[in-house]
């Protein structure tokens, strides 16, 4: 057997191919194993060692728990920019899936808001005594949005949307014009938050740490295999389909189980309270920043002029603007509520001069509907609701009767002055007027002097021609 030579000049470029081959993989897999690490280690940088404490702790059939939602849900839709009406919102929306046992879901979509009022909302969640479960649908659930979604006790998405950005930015409403906040007096703090409030639903906190520090965005899929979410459902139906037999623990303390009956599955929209329709619109930056300036300016003239009643329009426009800038609502309430009680006595007894009166319903109706719903009342909800719709019906109809009321002032004003005349009237003959010499005759139930230049007798008519200091001059008339 002969065996053929080996040839030298082709198995050195093999040999040095495949050396560079491996030389390759080993730099790829100790680049990738450095990046999988560092990744690893950045939520434990951030967080620490967070265990699961809340979130969905597993099932009917494998987990303990001590309260059960029977298929009963509310739900609640967060669109536009968050603020403090949202606050409001939820914090409404939770009291009334606690008084009801009921589930809470919040629906997202929205591009994220102010920071303040979502850092609440999250202390809002964390405190409810019922379940919260956040699901973003349509679009989005961006920023502030991205943060109040890691806060509920059981995180979906719907498949299309996407969370994330959540490093915080400074807004100027002079340009319109932002710009990323890089501070670590903040940007830690808002970490330190997720770590709380999120992490400790089970949720991956290097994941979150990412939001804030690199901007990280994910869909629906991406999100559920981040493990910064717990479902993907279609819609509303499909969640509540996707919760039937999972046992949630909650920081307040309690474990609830979801049991849908058969056929006994509802879910319900809590429609936002008028308190929060009118902090929602008060808090455009652009209707307040025109509200302040208004308000400012007709208070100014006002003053200057002289008509200080319109000084009550001006501060009710202060007023306004100062709630949509973030002032604090309740003081606002009680603030509207103390002044319009004041214009309408000052109105009572200043009778038909009708601005002040007008400004202080207008102020009471706003200050009722900004009372917080069902808060101050020792009564039924049903009742309650009763009551401020007859309060809201009474203050619109005494403010429609108001303005007509003024309306019909102005009108009167802007008519000449008639002045009253004697001359054309029809009188009658005391006595005998002879021509030329004075007698008495009655016009209108008044005595006069009156001289004609014809003979009038006793009990004839006569009409007044002309009128000259306390004497009339009359004509006979013939009947």
């Amino acid at each position: 057997m002969r065996i053929k030579p080996t040839n030298h000049k082709k198995t050195i470029p093999i040999m040095i191919l495949v050396l560079s081959l491996v030389l390759v993989s080993s730099i790829i897999s100790y680049s990738q194993t450095n990046t999988t690490t560092a990744n690893n280690t950045l939520g434990a940088k951030y967080c620490g060692s967070v265990e699961k404490m809340y979130g969905i702790i597993g099932t009917t059939s494998n987990a303990t728990y001590d309260r059960v939602i029977s298929g009963k849900y509310y739900y609640i839709k967060i669109t536009g920019i968050i603020d403090t009406s949202t606050e409001e919102y939820v914090k409404y929306a939770i009291q009334i899936a606690e008084e009801n046992n009921a589930a809470l879901i919040i629906l997202l979509n929205t591009p994220g808001g102010y920071l303040d009022p979502a850092t609440n909302i999250v202390t809002i969640i964390d405190n409810a005594k019922i379940p919260v479960i956040g699901y973003v649908v349509d679009k989005w659930a961006e920023s502030a949005g991205t943060l109040i979604l890691m806060s509920t006790h059981i995180a979906a998405m719907q498949p299309g949307t996407i969370i994330g950005s959540m490093q915080p930015i400074a807004y100027n409403p002079q340009t319109g014009s932002y710009q990323p906040i890089n501070d670590s007096k903040i940007i830690n703090p808002l970490i330190k938050l997720l770590c709380e409030h999120a992490a400790t639903k089970g949720r991956n906190s290097t994941a979150l740490v990412r939001f804030v520090l690199y901007n990280d965005n994910y869909g629906a899929y991406e999100a559920l295999d981040k493990g910064v979410i717990e479902i993907v459902a279609s819609d509303t139906a499909d969640l509540v389909s996707k919760l039937n037999n999972l046992v949630v623990a909650l920081p307040s303390g309690y474990t609830y189980a979801f049991i849908n009956g058969e056929g006994s599955v509802t879910i319900e929209e809590i429609p936002p309270p008028p308190r929060v329709v009118i902090i929602h619109a008060l808090s455009d930056p652009i209707l307040s920043g025109i509200l302040l300036s208004l308000g400012m300016l007709i208070l100014l003239f006002s003053i200057v002029s002289g008509h200080l009643a319109y000084a009550t329009i001006g501060a009710l426009l202060l007023i306004l603007g100062m709630a949509g800038t973030g002032y604090n609502i309740n003081m606002v309430t009680i603030l509207l509520l103390a002044l319009g009680a004041l214009l309408v006595v000052i109105e009572m007894h200043t009778p038909g001069f009708g601005v002040l009166g007008g400004v202080g319903i207008v102020m009471l109706v706003l200050g009722i509907a900004l009372l917080p719903a069902g808060a101050g009342f020792a009564v039924p909800q049903g009742y309650a609701n009763t009551l401020l719709a007859s309060l809201y019906i009474t203050g619109a109809i005494m403010g429609v009767f108001t303005v007509y009321v003024v309306y019909k002032v102005l009108e009167v004003r802007k008519k000449q002055p008639i002045i009253w005349s004697i001359t054309g009237k029809i009188g009658e003959a005391v006595d005998d007027l002879e021509p030329g010499k004075p007698g008495f005759i009655i016009v209108e139930g008044e005595y006069w002097k009156a001289i004609s230049n014809e003979f009038v007798p006793r009990g004839s008519k006569v009409k007044v021609l002309r009128k000259e200091g306390p004497i009339l001059y009359v004509e006979k008339i013939e009947e």
